[in-house]
């Protein structure tokens, strides 16, 4: 996977005033890629769409890093 590439959406998710933080909510995972929130729940399910995510109670948190590299695969 392209570093460069990584590091570019690393710092686009930054700019989308995400920068104080490691990991992002299901809402705003949802902002950085565009899609609703729906389409993550779907997302989740889908076992060909691979986004990684924790389950926290009822609640789902994704990594920034995780984030830009799904989207720098797409």
């Amino acid at each position: 996977m392209n570093e460069e590439l990584i590091n570019k959406y690393l710092n686009d998710i930054d700019n989308l005033g995400f920068d104080k933080t490691l990991t992002l909510t299901s809402k705003q995972t949802s902002q950085v890629l565009n899609v609703s929130i729906r389409t993550l729940e779907n997302w989740r399910k889908d076992k060909n769409i691979i986004l990684p995510f924790k389950n926290i109670g009822k609640s789902y948190i994704y990594t920034k890093r995780d984030v830009a590299e799904f989207l720098a695969q797409n």
